[in-house]
């Protein structure tokens, strides 16, 4: 036997609290003087004898209750020696689903077994759900958890997805053998669809083992694409007459207010074109309001203010990119103190705005179709190589043994509370 929190076995020099009380009670007997003890009757032996063995079943009975309240605190745990499982298989949970490869295990001996490959490698004996919940696994978080599996070798089934290497690679104490199932296939699922006054943009993914991209194009409504009953979502049916739902975001004007001095007319004109570059790019009307510094502007909401001014610029939580010389960086914008401020560095030219990348600054400053970047991100099915999942082995030379342990605590508290009552009975049987 042994305890989880040994520390409260001192609380056992509780014991000479009832025995001190005992005998501190047994006061000496007092002597009275009397004349005759004729008209005295003769004490019961029976019924003293009595009295003194009830006092020595409540000693008895309290000592016993202070040594179960101690041991419920120290926990007390039953071990015996388990040999480990010679082999364990870990499988992605999308796997179960998949008659073919489950045919694999059909002759699993008895000290083999198979755990699903997600948060504490739960024995595969739970219904599948949908593979979908399971696209964000941490491969080498789930690795580290498998130190604590007792079993000899260990091989999992994965689908190696290159998200799931988060972090460091972990130190584990057994030898895991990944296997990466690779499927060559590209598959194709379309993310979301963007509506302006204009059109319909649907976004879809093409994603392989070795690629991940994005591809769009202007729908019409019809017999491919339906708009659900709300209109907020788009029914897709695909080539295999099975139907897919997916968003349906509104998209309005980009609003991009400009605000410029004449002596940086010139700056104005080259922000002017990148932007009319990015609306024909993004398919998207994107609005721009020119005016001069010096005049009375209003607090007017936009999705990008850009101010071309040696004037201080607006105090706004809204996004800004402001002029602001700066001699000392080598790029043409750079990020502000917070997220929503952005400066340009230096007057813009026809070289630095092709070499600083002033197109695709604007683009990343606008933060346009992100929705669809988070969808991507969790449809990405791109995949690594059993080399790059390898943990840093350390060898443990530990018995192939370990000991199971069994708390002992709930039938502690039943064998306490017996003894409670049978303590309250006692007493009150002394008392009568």
């Amino acid at each position: 036997m042994a305890f989880a929190q040994p520390s409260y076995l001192w609380a056992l020099l509780g014991l000479l609290v009832p025995i001190a009380i005992h005998l501190w009670s047994k006061k000496e007997a007092k002597t009275i003087k009397i004349g005759s003890v004729q008209l005295l009757s003769e004490s019961k032996s029976r019924q003293s004898s009595s009295i003194q063995l009830n006092e020595w079943w409540l000693l008895l009975l309290r000592m016993a209750i202070i040594s179960l309240i101690t041991l419920v605190m120290a926990k007390p745990q039953w071990q015996s020696k388990v040999n480990n499982s010679k082999l364990t298989y870990i499988i992605e949970p999308e796997f179960v689903k998949n008659e073919k490869f489950m045919a694999r295990f059909t002759d699993l001996q008895a000290d083999q077994e198979i755990r699903l490959l997600q948060s504490g490698l739960p024995i595969n004996d739970i219904e599948y759900t949908n593979s979908e919940d399971f696209r964000s696994v941490d491969y080498w978080s789930l690795a580290s958890e498998m130190n604590a599996l007792q079993t000899d070798s260990i091989i999992v089934f994965s689908n190696g997805y290159a998200k799931g290497l988060k972090g460091a690679r972990p130190e584990t104490n057994h030898d895991i053998n990944w296997i990466v199932l690779d499927s060559a296939q590209t598959v194709e699922k379309p993310l979301l669809a963007y509506q302006t006054e204009k059109n319909i943009t649907l976004f879809t993914a093409n994603n392989s083992p070795v690629a991940s991209k994005i591809a769009t194009k202007n729908i019409e409504l019809g017999d491919v694409y339906q708009l659900t009953s709300n209109g907020d979502s788009l029914q897709v049916l695909s080539s295999n007459s099975n139907s897919t739902k997916i968003p349906l975001i509104q998209q309005p004007t980009l609003e991009v207010s400009l605000v410029y001095t004449d002596s940086l007319s010139a700056d104005k004109t080259y922000i002017a074109a990148a932007l009319a570059a990015l609306s024909t790019y993004l398919n998207r009307d994107i609005k721009v309001e020119s005016s001069l510094d010096n005049e009375v502007l209003e607090n007017k909401e936009s999705d990008l203010t850009i101010w071309l001014s040696t004037k201080p610029a607006p105090v706004s939580a809204q996004k800004k990119l402001v002029f602001k010389n700066d001699t000392i960086s080598n790029a043409l914008i750079i990020k502000g103190e917070d997220e929503n401020t952005f400066y340009i560095a230096e007057r813009i030219t026809t070289e630095n705005a092709v070499s600083g990348r002033l197109t695709e600054k604007l683009l990343s400053i606008l933060d346009v179709n992100k929705e669809v970047r988070e969808l991507q991100a969790k449809a990405d099915i791109r995949s690594v190589t059993e080399a790059d999942l390898k943990t840093n082995f350390i060898e443990n030379k530990a018995s192939k043994t370990h000991k199971a342990s069994w708390n002992l605590n709930l039938y502690l508290w039943v064998v306490l509370l017996v003894l409670l009552i049978v303590e309250r009975f006692v007493a009150y049987k002394r008392t009568q």
